[in-house]
This record gives C-alpha cells, structure tokens and sequence, in this order.
C-alpha cells in the first residue's frame, strides 16, 4: 500500500502513544487537542490534569528557558523530515532512555570524578553495586595526589598503586574486598591520603563505621581535598549505613521501617555541614541530591517537597547532578508514589499542584487504582497554604471548573482576562484554560480570536504547535476549515495543515490546494489524493475524471495508482485504468467489472488519513456514555465537509452478487473477496459486520457450486 509511509506517522500521531505512567497511571490515551481530561500518553506544555505529572513538575517548577531547551531536545521534538506526518503536540518525552545518556555526558562535562559519580539514576534507586563509582573516584584520588606537593614521589607511586589495586580487587570481585594498605610512608600528608585509603577500602566493604571514622579523620587535615572529601565521604558512609538494609533483594522496594535512624541523622547532619562550609564546593550537587534521599528514607515528605522546590527551582544542565527529566523523575517515585500523593503532608505549592492536579483526573469507571478524586471543598480549603502563589491556587480552581465540575463561567472570573507581553508556561496555562472555557460556555469566536491573539505571543519550544492545533480544532468544529490556509493564516504546522485536508476539507479547498503553487509538495499531493479518492469512493465519477488531470506528467510515487494502465491484481483479477473505471461508473453505477475494481483500489491503497474503511463511515470521535460530559473535541473529529456517502468495499460486492447479468468472473471474484473481508478472525474491514455467518457461508457454497472452475473456488477453503 503505497500510500502508507506518508499517512503512518500522522496517524500514530492521532492514536494511544506508549510512555511510561507517572503515578500509578494504568491506562493511557493521547488524543490530537490540548483538552485531555484523563491520563494522556501524549504531553503538553500546559499545566493540566491529564499530563504526565513529571511533564507537569517540569513547567511549573523550572525556568522557562531552561526548560524550553530540554523540549527542544531532538528525542522530544518530531525530526524535520516527517513535518506532514506527526503532530508536534501532544510530544512524547523519553523519561528511560535518555536519561542515562545525559547523565553519563553531564557527569563527564561538570568533571564529577567523585566517590558519588554514578552514571545513571540507578544508585539514587538503591540499586547496583556499591563499587560503580570506584573508577572515578580513583581518577579523583590520583588527581588530588598529583596536586599535594609535600607528597614525596615514591610514596605518591605507592599510594597510586594502592588504590589502583583497591579499585581492581572491587570490580573484580563485586564489593568483596582484598587489599592490602601501602606501607612505610612517613610524610604527614602521604599518612592522611592512606588513611582515605583505609576508609574508601572499608566503604567498598560495607563496613561504613570504620569508613565513617577513616574520612572523619581526613577531614580534619590541611590538604584541601582530603578535607572537602572526607567530609562528604563521611556523609556517604553514614547514608549507606542508614540505608543498608532497607531494600528488598529481589524488588528492591523500600522497607522504611529498617532504616538506621541513628546514621541517618548523622547524615543529614554532615551533608548540611558540607553545604555550609563548602556552598559552592565539588560536591555540593551531589550533597543536595543526597539529603532528598535522607528526607525520603525518612519518610519526611513535606522536607521532600521543599527540597524539590529548590532543586527545580535551581536546575541547570550544568551546576546540577542530575538531568531535568531525571529529576522529574525522582520526585515522582520517590514523593507521589510513596505518600501516595496526600496533600496533607505537603507544604509546597508546586508540589501540592501537582497533586491536585492529578487528583482532578477523569477516570475508568471501577479503576480502583486512581487517587481518590478531589473535591472543590478540598481545593478551596487549600487556599492559605497557597497564600505565596495566590494565582496558582486560582488557576487549580479554574481547572477544577472547567475539567470536572464543568462550570466555566466561574472558570472564567478567576483567570486574567489578558495575556501579558509574553507567554512563560504558566502564563500560556491561564490563557489556555481560559480560551477552554469560553468555548464551553458557548463563546467559541471570541476563544477563536484570544487564541490567534496568543500565537504571536508564543515564544518558548512547543508553545505555538499548541496554540495552533487548538485554533484549528476550533475552526474546524464551525465549520471554518478553508480559514486555515487562507493566506494571513497564523496556522502554518505542516501536520495540522495535513489532518484537516485529509479530514475535514470539502472538494473545492482540496482542489485548492492541489493546485496552490504556495503549497508544499507533500501538502500538494495529500490534497490530490484526498480529493480524487473521495470523488472515486463517493460516486462523483465526473469529478474524478476532470480532476485526475491534476496528477503531473511525473507524479510522486503516492499517486501513482490514480494513472497508471492497470492490470492483474495480487488475487489475479485484471482492471483498466481508474479512469477507465470510473467513465463505466459514470455510465451505469452499478456496472460489476467497474464495482469490483473500485473495491480493489480500495482495498490495495488506503484512504488517505489511514483509516479502515469503517471509518470512512465512522470516523467522527466517539460518543459520550449517557449522563457523561461531552469528549472534547480533537483535530480531525468534526464531520467532514466533503459531500457524499462513505464507502465500504462489502456494499460493491454485495451488489455484484445480487447481479444475475454478471459474468461468472465477476461474482466469483465478488463472492471471493466478500468472503475474504472476514478471514481471519470473523471481523470485517470492508463494513458488513452485520452479515450473519450463514450469509457468508452460503456465499462460500455458491462460489463452490456455481463457479467451481475458476481460481478463486479453487483457492478458498474456508469462510469466517
């Protein structure tokens, strides 16, 4: 099927995406608007309930610009070359993959070489070997000797050498140490680095209170190395001492009642002292990743909260130790899940709306695995703990009318009524959510004309992809499609441009832009296949004719099919030319030879949005279950403008069997194919899901009896 490579991605784009669920999210939709209601596979750069609560953490939490660069990252954002074929938004973002590639080139990039320089999110997780940061810690090591000048040159060769052999022994044998120490050093500094030695060894043998003592004792020396990293390294002994039993072995999954109270306050109590003495020091990125484990080993969710607050806050690629998605990542795990995301234990606003938000969720009936929804009592009784953010806790509210309780008008008195100079993310939310609600409430052109007020505004990544595809859903759902590629037309996304012509457009738009110059070469030949695949499958014959003259002396490979002489089919049933088909059609409309090469180009090319023949037919969005609110509308979904029954291949064969002056030819090939539309499961693709099995049987019968000689009697042997 020819035309399949141009179509394909558009419609993955349109379909149930794969991503990983935050918070406990066990079904997943993502739909062409910005609207999403329920959890959505697809992200959007608004605050709303159906995003991805990291997607949400990251737009409120972190700054703009920043965060417009990570969006723009080329994992996120569709590739140049495939413009027609995928929406930009909703965006997939890699929360897996990715995340471990970056950390591996920022842990590279900020020279990280410390005990601490894992090269992925697993250590945070509790999981992996203790030796995994053994060989950077070794190029740490010989760094900082090679800097302590009073270190005499063999005693620095022996101290190299030692933790060379430190570092072999751990890799080799997983954490199960055999080492010796250096011996016979009698500078004072040479003494202290072999004492770290003594404490790294006791650290990659689990023995963190002999480690403890090691680096607490090379804190104190005047060697600035030894001092700042034994300092942390105390830190890190007592941390793993805390959390030294605490995971399950084979889930690793966290037994907060096991942890060493004890060593964990000491390590909270030296990670703040390293904060205080050395604020801007080597390890200070680290420190404070580290004391969000502390706050979550002790199940202490509100410092949890605040420290996210400031972690997001202070992101940047390169003075924090951990990627954005990353840490997005960590606050989910390690803060929504494990409180199970209740408000009561939270003080910040960020995170609280986050929450909130994810509690306004519309879900499956009998989904007993969602949060317990929240309720506009609960949201308003939130208020002075929003007391800093006041708009934020208004935009929640607002949320919560236009998402769930369905009241936009008081959506409404609580956004600003006009956008600023620019648009920040939280800024695009506001007036996103208050162009929803005008059109809820029945005011669709002035939401019309705030969104094309806001597109010029849009400044950061992914900002007007989502303004446009909310306008052009807007247009299209007045029946204002031909607004679109009018030539002052803010909406220029070649994907959106693309869906409307191959959805909703009428024959004469289509015509249009088939013979538009100012049209691109993709967007030109979707408009030509639409057009003439429609006028063929809707019994306009006379249009077809006049309009396959569009198709150039070279046409692209798509249509291709429209021109070409004609011939034997794959089951070996010969047709002319389309063209020739339909002059038959034209004359007699239900002319057999001409029926079954129609359903054969259909049922050999697609149409042009990639939909099955049934949906040709039943392609508009899903009706609501009864007392249900109504599905937001998605690109795509109106009705479409072009005049004319849907087809479906079943109806051509039908008809050809029901014709008595059809040649044998004929009604074998039509009972053949009419019976083929149900292999192999029962179900068709061609319509005619309603044909009763004994239908299909005494289909197969005639073939058998009637036609026995012609190869496709002879071929089947079964029907379905």
């Amino acid at each position: 099927m020819q035309y399949r490579h141009l179509s394909a991605a558009l419609i993955a784009s349109l379909l149930p995406l794969s991503a990983a669920y935050a918070s406990s999210d066990m079904s997943c939709e993502a739909t062409a608007t910005l609207r999403q209601p329920g959890y959505s596979c697809g992200g959007m750069p608004i605050l709303s309930p159906g995003n991805d609560t990291r997607i949400n953490a990251m737009l409120l939490m972190t700054d703009p610009a920043r965060l417009a660069k990570v969006l723009a990252n080329p994992k996120v954002v569709v590739p140049p070359t495939d413009k027609t074929g995928q929406l930009v938004v909703p965006f997939t973002y890699d929360f897996s993959g990715w995340v471990e590639i970056a950390q591996r080139q920022q842990d590279a990039a900020n020279g990280n070489a410390s005990e601490s320089s894992a090269p992925s999110d697993s250590y945070a997780d509790g999981e992996g070997n203790i030796c995994r940061s053994v060989a950077s810690g070794t190029q740490a090591f010989n760094d900082a000797l090679a800097a302590a000048h009073s270190v005499p040159g063999d005693e620095a060769t022996r101290l190299r050498s030692a933790r060379a052999d430190m570092a072999n022994a751990c890799a080799a044998n997983g954490g199960s140490v055999a080492w010796t120490k250096p011996s016979a050093l009698k500078s004072p500094v040479a003494l202290q680095y072999a004492t770290y030695l003594d404490g790294a060894y006791a650290f990659y043998r689990h023995d963190f209170a002999n480690a403890t003592k090691a680096f607490a004792s090379v804190s104190r020396s005047t060697d600035p190395w030894l001092k700042e990293t034994g300092l942390y390294m105390a830190g890190r002994a007592q941390l793993n001492a805390a959390q030294a039993n605490v995971f399950d072995a084979d889930t690793s999954a966290l037994d907060a009642g096991k942890v060493a109270k004890v060593s964990l306050n000491a390590a909270d109590t030296v990670f703040r002292a390293y904060l205080k003495v050395y604020p801007q020091g080597r390890y200070a990125a680290s420190a404070v990743g580290l004391q969000r484990r502390v706050a979550w080993l002790g199940s202490n969710a509100a410092q949890q909260a605040d420290l996210y607050d400031k972690a997001f806050a202070q992101w940047s690629p390169n003075a924090s130790n951990v990627p954005l998605g990353q840490l997005a990542n960590e606050l989910d795990s390690k803060l929504l899940l494990t409180t199970n995301a209740d408000p009561n234990q939270i003080r910040s606003p960020s995170v609280l709306a986050i929450v909130d938000l994810m509690k306004m969720r519309a879900v499956a009936a009998g989904d007993t695995s969602a949060p317990k929804p929240l309720t506009l009592a609960q949201l308003q009784a939130q208020k002075p703990r929003f007391a800093a953010q006041p708009a934020l806790h208004d935009y929640l509210l607002a949320s919560y009318h236009v998402y769930v309780d369905h009241q936009p008008q008081q959506a409404l008195a609580l956004l600003p009524q006009a956008p600023g100079a620019s648009l920040d993310y939280f800024a695009l939310s506001q007036q996103t959510l208050r162009a929803f609600a005008l059109e809820d409430s029945g005011q669709a052109e002035q939401a019309r004309q705030l969104w094309a007020q806001l597109i010029p505004l849009a400044r950061y990544a992914m900002q007007r992809e989502a303004l446009e595809l909310s306008l052009a859903i807007n247009l299209e759902q007045a029946g204002l499609v031909d607004r679109v590629f009018a030539d002052d037309s803010p909406i220029q996304n070649a994907a959106i441009r693309a869906t409307l012509l191959e959805r909703a457009a009428n024959a004469d738009l289509l015509r249009a832009q088939a013979k538009n110059p100012a049209t691109g070469g993709a967007l030109r030949d979707i408009a030509t296949y639409t057009l003439l695949y429609k006028e063929l499958t809707r019994a306009r014959y006379q249009d077809f004719i006049a309009d396959v003259s569009l198709v150039s002396d070279r046409p692209s490979d798509n249509l291709k099919p429209f021109v070409q002489t004609g011939g034997a089919g794959d089951a070996g049933y010969a047709c002319p030319a389309l063209r020739d088909v339909a002059a038959s059609l034209q004359q007699d409309g239900s002319d057999p030879k001409g029926l079954n090469c129609l359903a054969e180009f259909v049922r050999r090319y697609p149409p042009a949005y990639g939909l099955s023949e049934e949906g040709l037919v039943y392609g508009a969005a899903s009706q609501p279950a009864s007392g249900a609110a109504a599905q937001p509308p998605t690109l795509g979904s109106a009705p479409s403008q072009f005049a004319g029954k849907g087809y479906q291949r079943i109806g051509s064969y039908q008809t050809v069997i029901g014709n008595a002056q059809a040649s044998a030819d004929e009604r074998a090939y039509a009972l053949y194919r009419a019976i083929q539309c149900f292999a192999p499961a029962g179900y068709s693709e061609c319509g005619g899901n309603d044909i009763s099995k004994a239908t299909r049987k005494q289909w197969f019968n005639t073939l058998k009896a009637s036609y026995p000689g012609t190869k496709w009697a002879r071929s089947l042997k079964y029907y379905w």
